[in-house]
């Protein structure tokens, strides 16, 4: 059987449930060396897809936290004006 990922983009969950399938196959006796070869590059594909997938997901929550730890500060109209009280 081809794999399934070719010409189609699976997010995490997708990859994940496919990976589990690749294992459960690659662990059955029934299933020869040609098809296993096939299934181990899908599943390394598939684990590089899915490292890509989980380091943008952390460069957004660490922009995230970025954000709220040092919000914009708000700026007042008289704050650059010159104040004397002479």
């Amino acid at each position: 059987m081809p794999p399934r990922t070719k010409n189609k983009t699976l997010n995490f969950e997708q990859a994940t449930a496919r990976l589990e399938e690749i294992v459960e196959r690659v662990n059955n006796p029934e299933t020869g060396l040609e098809d296993m070869i096939a299934l181990a590059a899908e599943g390394l594909t598939l684990i590089r897809s899915s490292e890509q997938l989980l380091a943008e997901a952390e460069l957004k929550i660490q922009r995230l936290e970025q954000n709220v730890s040092s919000p914009v500060e708000e700026k007042h109209p008289h704050d650059d004006a010159e104040f004397s009280l002479i």
